[in-house]
């Protein structure tokens, strides 16, 4: 799941669930007054008994209004389950809001102009940046968005342009939007990749191969995930070539 993708189609759930705290209860009451038609034989006949039972009790609450009874439902179970969903998809994907807007430069640069476009790049490139050293630079960001060619449509995502980019052997030409891109594409969206990355690093790293190094571990793990792409490879010349490199004996 791309993290702009998932932003959008968070951005319309939650616009969806507000509509339907407004129109939503009315749609469930004709929902329900259908399904009450449906009333088999069985209910029929409970309802009938309980009414009896009724009768033997000296007192009875004299009955609620049926427009006070519905909007007490309303207000009191209907509104405060939807409210509390809209604030719960608020508050836990409020981060992934938070990073879109930092990479948002890349998706939405048509719509800023220069000194905007310039102070965007900056701050991405603080983002990505560790003490001395950082991924991309700035104003070469900038400057490489600013005479991007023409692209095939207005709206397109971050992997989208990224295959642009790689289709038209333009990863020389933009090295720093090509970087931005590649990060703006691999960030998680969800901790599932993540789970699933450990579940798979227990099945790799077993307690047999407790002292393997790290660039093996990545080695394994990488065929491990890409296995449709392993299984296409000749082990045979990979273990050919492998042996030759780590032969004793030299050809001069």
């Amino acid at each position: 799941m791309q993290l702009d993708v998932a932003v959008d189609l968070l951005t319309k759930a939650n616009m969806s669930l507000t509509s339907y705290r407004d129109t939503g209860f009315a749609a469930a009451q004709a929902t329900a007054k259908d399904m009450c038609e449906e009333i088999n034989v069985e209910a029929v006949l409970k309802e009938k008994r309980m009414r009896s039972t009724k009768k033997h009790f000296a007192y009875e609450a004299p009955d609620e209004p049926i427009a006070d009874a519905m909007k007490r439902l309303e207000t009191t179970f209907f509104n405060v389950v939807v409210d509390t969903t809209i604030e719960s998809l608020k508050d836990r994907f409020e981060t992934l809001g938070e990073v879109r807007a930092r990479f948002g430069v890349l998706l939405n640069f048509k719509k800023l102009d220069g000194v905007e476009l310039c102070n965007q790049c900056d701050k991405l490139c603080s983002t990505l940046s560790t003490g001395d050293g950082g991924d991309i630079d700035g104003k070469e960001l900038a400057l490489e968005i600013t005479n991007l060619p023409s692209l095939p449509t207005c709206e397109m995502t971050a992997l989208e342009l990224l295959a642009f980019i790689h289709k038209k052997n333009l990863n020389e030409l933009y090295p720093n939007l090509s970087i931005a891109l590649r990060i703006a594409c691999t960030l998680p969206v969800t901790v599932a990749s993540a789970e699933r990355s450990f579940s798979k690093l227990k099945l790799i790293k077993t307690y047999l191969r407790s002292c393997m190094g790290q660039d093996r571990l990545t080695g394994l793990a990488i065929i491990s995930i890409n296995h449709e792409i392993g299984k296409q490879l000749s082990y045979d010349d990979i273990i050919d070539d492998f042996a030759s490199k780590k032969a004793r004996k030299q050809k001069f």
